[in-house]
């Protein structure tokens, strides 16, 4: 039980010691840096975008409100179907991303949670920071993106070959 024990200590030891080199090697690579504010400067304009969409499509339903001869009623009228559509629109998209968010936690407990991953995360995580200008040089990718599409496609692979070792017969 004590080897069990300082066997677990060594193994967390040395995967914070990962962690936190790695982290501070990303936080001085001007490369992945940049990369990083350009990923989430990305995913605020796309989300931006989305509102000015979703207000539009509000805007655009509540144009019904114009054929009520009644000013007073019309323009409450046209208020509560903007706020209605923009709601059930940002409302749908929230519930959407939270389920998927769980299905994916889901099938990453299920198929991926054990020290392998953790190999894995912290290896392609320190590959993908301390080569970033090779990388971004041969390939002109974000390197965040290109850190979370290796763990996708890790993920898949790995529970595509769990699920294939389990339904063979051995």
């Amino acid at each position: 039980k004590a080897k069990t024990v300082m066997f677990q200590t060594t193994l967390f030891l040395l995967a914070w010691y990962s962690l936190t080199t790695t982290l501070f090697q990303a936080v001085q690579s001007d490369v992945f840096l940049s990369d990083c504010k350009s990923f989430f400067h990305d995913a605020a304009s796309f989300i931006q975008t989305f509102i000015g969409w979703t207000i539009a499509a509000g805007h655009s339903a509540a144009q019904i409100s114009t054929k009520i001869p009644n000013a007073f009623i019309a323009e409450i009228i046209y208020w509560l179907l903007l706020i209605l559509v923009v709601g059930i629109c940002v409302a749908g998209t929230g519930i959407l991303v939270i389920l998927i968010e769980i299905k994916v936690i889901e099938l990453y407990k299920k198929n991926c949670w054990d020290f392998i991953t953790l190999l894995m995360i912290l290896t392609s995580a320190a590959v993908i920071i301390y080569f970033g200008e090779s990388i971004k040089k041969t390939l002109s990718v974000n390197l965040l993106l290109l850190f979370v599409l290796s763990q996708g496609v890790y993920v898949g692979l790995r529970c595509y070959l769990k699920n294939q070792l389990n339904t063979k017969l051995y």
